[in-house]
Order: C-alpha cells, then sequence, then structure tokens
C-alpha cells in the first residue's frame, strides 16, 4: 500500500470504529464489522493499530480529546456563582446539544464505559472527567469559603453532576413516567437555570 492509501485506510477504520463501538460496545464489536464497514481488509486493524485494543484506545483519545478547555479560567468580572452557572451551561450544552453523529456515538461510548468499564477507562477519566471535576470543585470552594472540608466539597460535587447527568443515563424511564418529564435538548435554557438555582440553594443551605 502507498502512504496515501495507507492514510485512507487508518482514518476510514477510525471513523468505522467509532461507529461501531457506540452500536455495539467493546465486547460486542468485532474486527470483521468494523473492517466492513471501513471497506478493508481484515489485517488492516493490527497492521494500523495493532489490535482491537488498539484501535479503541486510538477512538477514545479521538472522541475524548484533552479537555484543555475545561481547565479552570480565571475571569475577574465573573463571581464565583456566575462561573457555576457557566459552567453548568457549558457541560448541558456538550451533553444534550447532538450537533452531529459523532457527538452522540461520543456519549454512546460514555454510557457503555459506565455501564462495563474497558481497561481504557482512564483515557476518558484523565482526559474528560478530572479537568471538569477540577474546576467544578474550584468553583465550589470559591462559593463555599476555602476552609470547606474535602468531604463537603465531594458530596456537592457529586450532587451537581448527578443533576446534569440524569437524564442522559435515565432517559429511556423518563420517557416512560407520568407525568411525562421532557428531554433536555428541547428545554436547555430551562434546565440550565433550574439546576443552577437549585444548586446554589443546596450550597447556601450547607455553607449555613
Amino acid at each position: 500500500m502507498n502512504d496515501s492509501s495507507d492514510v485512507n485506510t487508518k482514518t476510514a477504520l477510525l471513523a468505522a470504529a467509532i461507529a461501531v463501538f457506540a452500536e455495539k460496545g467493546f465486547d460486542s464489536a468485532t474486527v470483521r464489522d468494523i473492517c466492513g464497514r471501513a471497506k478493508a481488509n481484515v489485517a488492516a486493524v493490527n497492521y494500523h493499530y495493532g489490535s482491537k485494543d488498539g484501535l479503541y484506545a486510538a477512538v477514545l483519545e479521538e472522541i475524548f480529546p484533552t479537555g484543555k478547555e475545561w481547565q479552570a479560567q480565571e475571569s475577574p468580572s465573573l463571581s464565583p456563582e456566575d462561573r457555576l452557572r457557566e459552567f453548568i451551561r457549558g457541560l448541558v450544552s456538550d451533553i444534550y446539544e447532538r450537533g452531529s453523529d459523532t457527538i452522540a456515538q461520543h456519549w454512546a461510548i460514555f454510557l457503555r464505559e459506565m455501564a462495563k468499564p474497558s481497561q481504557n477507562l482512564d483515557i476518558i477519566v484523565q482526559h474528560q472527567v478530572q479537568p471538569r471535576a477540577n474546576e467544578l470543585r474550584s468553583i465550589l470552594a470559591d462559593i463555599l469559603g476555602p476552609d470547606t472540608p474535602k468531604t463537603t466539597l465531594a458530596y456537592c460535587s457529586s450532587n451537581i453532576w448527578a443533576m446534569m447527568l440524569d437524564h442522559l443515563l435515565i432517559q429511556p424511564i423518563l420517557d416512560r413516567l407520568t407525568p411525562h418529564r421532557p428531554a433536555v435538548d428541547g428545554i436547555l435554557d430551562d434546565f440550565v437555570d433550574h439546576v443552577t438555582k437549585f444548586s446554589l440553594g443546596g450550597l447556601r443551605a450547607v455553607k449555613g
């Protein structure tokens, strides 16, 4: 194969793998499935990625980038409360505004990892979850004060994460509840406002 053919095949394998892993999960996806979708020889995965594990790691690196954009950003013009609102808005938009197939596949793979973690879960944690957790903890420390116990910060952070992820994790159940709870993607602004107000109310109660 020439260099151009190699690059094209490698790119096609990665795109096909993202789709197949999102649909089937790591365990159920097969190299044959991926190569068939990519229109590549079954030996191509080993040639370009070393193994199915190597290809999956490349997929996670592709759809869960470094997360530098989630490192805490100093903004003297924003209060800690406004920083919390912006943090919530950013994460809610990322989760529920599905602008492309890749974003939907990103969260499908995330959910599959939550249900059955693979050995590559560390990539998601290091690239996506940890930077966001660090930023949220920094915001909460500014709201609650520097002497707030670590356990309190951890509980408050978990409570806020739970509200934002609730619809993502259990939407099929919510669709069947009465009265019906609307999907977040149709009420993003209302959802952000509610989560922010509820969070600030809880933080005021914790702070005393």
